[in-house]
């Protein structure tokens, strides 16, 4: 299979002088160069370039893999000791070559160019076991990495690497492979009797800081003498660019290649319209709200619902329709408890604002963001019950997309939900601390999780629309609670983390992400 002409690196030859080779080949001191990032930092298999005068009389690539060791006349001879093999050559130019090393040579070694004019000079290079180094987009080994989606789309601003991906990561000069293979064939592609050619030392991949794990690490399947790291990605909550590092036993990639990326976002929680059961409490700020909020961020956040419970959310009038968090409850596939009418398909237009009054004065389109994990920020909402009741499943509203720009993923690999209720002790929530129910609590009650779209949206006054999700907690032996005034909530626990340094994200226009308030209207 010809992979050629389809990575990046392989077309930079096309720019270089193609005027006629005149007089014998000439290496020019220092003219040997690491092929993804200029350097002299050698391993074998390493695709090299070389600089210099009167190589060959044109531009020549290589037509297919196996690579040639002849091109246009020209080789490139790889002198050890007594022995003199031929290098894989990828193309050939008036003042370029780009070719392989082979993987059997150790130690210093002499490179020599031949051509019809006869053997240039001799240059020598010391080779490492690994020298791992980086391609960029930009081709000079610096600035952003080539990562690529599964698709093979390049990782951008506009396509940002996410945490909990999986990406490609591409490299040269590795070092050696199991099984061996011949430098200028192909890479196996893992199918039966042409196996995947593996790196031999332990690879470690670090963004940030933070390690990811490697799912694969050798020989890109088809190519010759690239290699490629298959990657999941670590949890982050930054977004801009961050530096990444691939290190192979002692031997480190160059420090200054970064990546786009993007924190998987807020977990935005829906508000209810209904008031069952007599409840009077209501969104407005204030004694009577049916809302409550506590967290542990007053720098995000200020002093108001610092470690204790408050109600003083700074809603109005607009908002007094809003009954609480959208709450479902479910016994035996039966709606035991509902405040909101979403899987009753009796909304009564509560979350469409379609060419309605401003958005902000909609309460079923108001969020409110809940994470229990590094930014401790919880929202309650209150529910009544007036008879006992009994129900194997709970279930929460979550907005889908969250906003554009902080895109929330429901099915990351790094999300952890939780559910809670608490008890009402003076028109709020009995736990002080405000992160585990007291009445009921994901954390200490058996069930489990799943996330769904409701195929409900939330419309906004210009007809935009996102997707309202439920979250639902199945619990592994039903539960009772008597009647009487209850609080809910359920968020998203992340893996803690300090994020970027300050001073990388200076370096490296990399910010920390916190909502800007804890209610939002979003689109």
């Amino acid at each position: 299979m010809n992979r050629i002409s389809s990575f990046p690196f392989l077309a930079a030859l096309a720019a270089c002088a193609v005027a006629s080779a005149q007089g014998p080949p000439a290496i020019s001191a220092g003219g040997a160069v690491n092929a993804a990032d200029y350097s002299r930092e050698f391993a074998p298999g390493a695709v090299v370039s070389l600089f210099g005068s009167n190589f060959a009389s044109r531009l020549v690539g290589a037509p297919a893999i196996p690579l040639p060791t002849v091109l246009d006349g020209v080789s490139l001879e790889v002198i050890t000791g007594a022995s003199t093999v031929l290098a894989p050559l990828y193309a050939v130019a008036p003042g370029q070559i780009n070719a392989i090393l082979p993987y059997n040579v150790s130690g210093d070694i002499q490179l020599r160019v031949r051509n019809a004019a006869g053997a240039g000079n001799s240059i020598t290079i010391s080779l490492k076991s690994s020298a791992p180094r980086l391609f960029s987009v930009d081709l000079t080994g610096h600035g952003r990495a080539i990562l690529t989606h599964p698709d093979g789309a390049y990782a951008s601003r506009e396509r940002p690497a996410r945490p909990g991906d999986i990406v490609v990561l591409y490299a040269n000069s590795m070092g050696p492979v199991d099984p061996p293979i011949s430098a200028g064939l192909a890479g196996g592609a893992g199918g039966p009797g042409d196996p995947l050619n593996r790196l031999t030392e332990p690879v470690a991949v670090a963004i940030d800081g933070a390690p990811a794990r490697t799912e694969y690490a050798g020989l890109a399947p088809y190519f010759s003498g690239l290699y490629q790291l298959n990657l999941r990605l670590p949890y982050w909550d930054v977004i801009g660019d961050l530096p990444i590092v691939a290190r192979v036993a002692a031997a480190q990639s160059q420090d200054d290649l970064t990546i786009p990326v993007e924190p998987n976002g807020f977990y935005w929680l829906l508000g209810a319209g209904r008031f069952p059961n007599g409840q009077t409490l209501n969104g407005m700020s204030g004694s009577g709200s049916s809302l409550a909020f506590v967290h542990n961020d007053p720098g995000s956040y200020g002093q108001k619902g610092f470690r204790s419970w408050t109600k003083d959310l700074g809603l109005t009038q607009a908002h007094a329709t809003l009954s609480g968090l959208a709450l479902t409850l479910r016994n035996g596939g039966a709606v035991v408890f509902d405040n909101n009418g979403i899987e009753t398909a009796a909304t009564a237009g509560y979350y469409d604002n379609r060419g309605g009054s401003p958005d902000e004065n909609k309460p079923g389109l108001l969020l409110f963001a809940s994470m229990s994990v590094n930014l401790r920020s919880i929202f309650a909402g209150s529910f009544r019950l007036t008879t006992r009741t009994t129900f194997d499943q709970i279930v929460g509203y979550f907005d889908g997309n969250g906003n554009t720009e902080l895109r929330f993923d429901p099915e990351n690999i790094y999300n952890t939900y939780r559910m809670n209720m608490w008890s009402n002790r003076g028109d709020m929530p009995a736990d002080p601390a405000g992160f585990v129910g007291d009445v009921l609590s994901s954390d200490r009650t058996p069930g489990s999780f799943a996330t769904s779209d409701t195929g409900v949206r939330r419309v906004f006054r210009d007809g935009t629309t996102d997707p309202i999700f439920r979250v639902v907690y199945t619990l592994q032996r039903p539960a009772t609670l008597e009647p009487g005034d209850y609080w809910f909530g359920h968020d998203v626990a992340t893996p803690e983390t300090g994020g970027a340094s300050d001073s990388k994200q200076m370096q490296r226009g990399a910010r920390r992400v916190r909502p800007d308030t804890p209610m939002r209207i979003s689109r």
